[in-house]
């Protein structure tokens, strides 16, 4: 009786450490990347487009969004304002999110021909 509860305990305290991912409460907004490399960046997400924009020299990036599942999708860059980004129009970026809290979420990049390793991002809802 005493390795029952004492088993029963042990699943209840490591069920309270788990945590559901609520990828949905992601899909749209306004964000910003928590990793002060990337600070500059603002985004805005509808349910179709992503636009980028860096505040330090006015770039914008807009991309489709296509999700895959509540937690994974594909961003296709369409649109650059400066021609030293050109290189990146019809590029695919791959983001599967794996981690989420109240206001922020953790996603991992995939690499590609761009971005060869793949990144974790953690990425903060702004509103």
């Amino acid at each position: 009786m005493r390795k029952l509860v004492l088993i029963l305990f042990s699943i209840l305290a490591l069920s309270s450490y788990c945590q559901d991912k609520n990828c949905s409460e992601f899909k749209t907004g306004e964000f910003e990347y928590s990793n002060s490399n990337y600070s500059e960046w603002k985004i805005n997400r509808t349910d179709s487009i992503q636009i980028e924009i860096s505040t330090k020299n006015q770039i914008e990036i807009q991309s489709s969004i296509e999700w895959k599942s509540d937690c994974e999708f594909i961003l296709t860059c369409r649109k650059v304002s400066n021609p030293n980004f050109e290189h990146l129009i019809g590029k695919i970026f791959k983001y599967k999110i794996i981690k989420t809290f109240d206001d922020r979420y953790i996603c991992i990049s995939k690499g590609n021909d761009i971005q060869p390793k793949h990144l974790e991002l953690e990425m903060i809802k702004m509103n």
